[in-house]
């Protein structure tokens, strides 16, 4: 395959291996020192160690006797189907649905076919999705595949890169594992038909057997043609951020100036801004917010004004992905227990982000509050840090917006925001709410009351999984899990009833909705579900506790990530 795609000429042969440095700064984004506060963050650092240590001591016999246990029970487990009877459709062409694919391919599964709506894959990185000089929010070897870095310079691995340069990354691994022959593209899932049927009974069921059978209704973006793919047993929906989330503020149809989402903001809208001298309201704090921001700020366009509720907290590029010094570790150790305090006082592990030095905030003040709740997952890096700090506070305010104006925004305090440009960094959507379901021939409807099971599965539609919710990593890895999990529902453990998936659903310790708009958007904080979500995988045994454990250390304190491991049993490949 000479060219990944019609439309992208681009040759592989002359892709470079490594990647270019991105303009965010030179990679690795070193840590600088700060003085007084070295030794204070030092201090508290040895004082929250020195409490934590004996109580992990205290607890070690009882963890390990739990992951013997797990141990002795994994060895024992067996499929009962064979993955390569297994039919698999995954929804969405993003570096998740790639590599869960390719996942699928590993353990079995070949019939699996990937449908993507636009005209090749990409996700965000995708031209339509991605807005101007968007660059990964982290650094490269916490956003590569399986076993396929972008290069083996550390000093690479460790810096940003342009969203141009992630999807030739992705065109490489693509061509690689031999994906294009998965996938259909322009081809977008419109609806979801499931039907069950009696047929044997499954080994080791004590409930009646069914076969559960999905049948995709799919429409080409380019002529309209419908038709239909399938069965499958299992769908995935992969699409975790397609659709871009604006919020619902009245008086739309008043305004007479142009309305943008990020979604929507390409070098083509940013130079017609910027050659007309049109006052832009930026709207949003998060990380897309602060990346708009950066672009005009460093543009050295200064006709536009940020307007966001709260400043949002961020975690330090240099701190998250950090060098091996001992107080870098001791660092992240810190932060572990941080993330594990979350489940007692979400207020109490904010203190410990603050004191160990990871947390960070753009506004005005650098250790403005302490509501976890406008926290994503963000990273700023020291320049872009010391670049939003550069804003003149003039431009910034902090409100609600009200109700749109003919020339702006009114906010609840009364004042109005004119502007000739209205830019939202709000966000995406799945998209998953737009897809039509029947359930044996009945037009079905999701119980927003419902949750997923094992944060995945839709229990009541059970031939649905969604990605966004099975929050296990970051980046492409997350695509791992998505394909371990699919094949442990469906090919190891016995086949549970849709009221048996519900009720489990109900029980597990964090509860994720399966077409919840913006992910986490139904809990208060973003770091208590990430905990939660990974022990209801350890309860239900599907992760082991010294797994668990080695990952989690691997991340955040040797800065280095791989999948969680999901327990399988071991694959006789001459089956295949």
């Amino acid at each position: 395959m000479s060219e990944v795609f019609a439309d992208n000429p681009i040759s592989v042969a002359t892709i470079p291996t490594i990647t270019r440095y991105s303009e965010i700064g030179d990679p690795p984004e070193k840590e600088r020192g700060h003085g007084v506060q070295c030794y204070v963050d030092l201090i508290l650092l040895g004082l929250l160690s020195a409490f934590v240590l004996p109580c992990l001591l205290l607890l070690s016999p009882f963890l390990l006797l739990v992951a013997i246990i797990q141990r002795l029970y994994v060895a024992r487990m067996k499929y009962h189907t064979e993955p390569n009877k297994q039919r698999i459709a995954v929804i969405g062409g993003g570096w998740s649905g790639l590599q869960c694919i390719a996942q699928l391919h590993e353990l079995g599964v070949h019939d699996v076919k990937g449908f993507e709506k636009n005209d090749r894959w990409g996700g965000t990185w995708h031209p339509r999705l991605r807005y101007h000089n968007v660059q990964l929010h982290g650094a490269m070897w916490i956003t590569t595949f399986k076993d396929f870095p972008y290069s083996t310079d550390k000093d690479i691995n460790d810096g940003k890169v342009s969203g141009e340069e992630v999807l030739r990354y992705m065109d490489r691994f693509g061509q690689e594992k031999n994906l294009m022959d998965a996938y259909t593209f322009n081809a977008q899932v419109i609806e979801i038909k499931y039907s069950t049927s009696t047929v044997g009974k499954p080994p080791r069921s004590t409930s009646p057997p069914t076969r559960r059978e999905a049948t995709l209704v799919v429409k080409d973006s380019v002529t309209g043609k419908i038709w239909t793919e399938g069965p499958y047993d299992l769908v995935i929906y992969a699409s975790i951020a397609s659709e871009p989330h604006t919020p619902d503020i009245p008086g739309r149809k008043d305004y007479k100036g142009q309305v943008l989402h990020s979604i929507d903001f390409k070098q083509e809208q940013f130079d017609s801004i910027v050659q007309s001298g049109k006052k832009v309201l930026l709207v949003g704090g998060s990380k897309s917010g602060c990346d708009m921001a950066l672009c005009f700020q460093r543009s050295g366009y200064d006709k536009f004004n940020w307007l966001y509720k709260t400043p949002y907290l961020f975690f330090k590029y240099e701190c998250m992905f950090h060098d091996r010094s001992f107080k870098n570790v001791l660092r992240a150790f810190t932060t572990v227990v941080g993330l594990l305090i979350s489940l007692v006082s979400e207020s109490l592990s904010g203190y410990v982000f603050w004191a160990n030095g990871i947390a960070v905030s753009h506004g005005k003040d650098p250790r403005p509050h302490n509501n976890w709740s406008k926290f994503g997952f963000g990273i700023l890096c020291p320049k872009q840090r010391r670049d939003l700090a550069s804003i003149s506070q003039k431009r910034i305010v902090q409100g609600n917006p009200q109700a749109f104006t003919e020339t702006g925004i009114s906010l609840s305090d009364g004042t109005t925001m004119d502007a000739d440009v209205v830019l939202f960094a709000t966000g995406y959507e799945s998209g998953m709410d737009k897809l039509n379901l029947t359930k044996n021939g009945i037009k079905f409807v999701h119980k927003s009351t419902t949750p997923l099971f094992n944060h995945y599965f839709v229990p009541d539609f059970p031939v649905l999984a969604n990605a966004a919710n099975l929050f296990t990593t970051y980046g492409p890895l997350r695509g791992v899990n998505l394909a371990d999990m699919a094949v442990y529902h469906l090919c190891v453990r016995r086949q549970l009833t849709e009221k048996e998936m519900e009720q489990s659903a109900k029980q597990h310790f964090a509860s994720t909705n399966a077409v919840s708009g913006i992910l986490f958007q139904k809990y208060t904080n973003s770091i208590k579900l990430f905990i939660l979500l990974h022990l209801d995988l350890l309860i239900w045994g599907i992760v082991n506790i010294v797994d668990l454990s080695v990952h989690f250390i691997n991340l955040f304190c040797f800065a280095n990530q791989t999948a969680i491991k999901i327990r399988l049993p071991k694959l006789k490949l001459q089956h295949y």
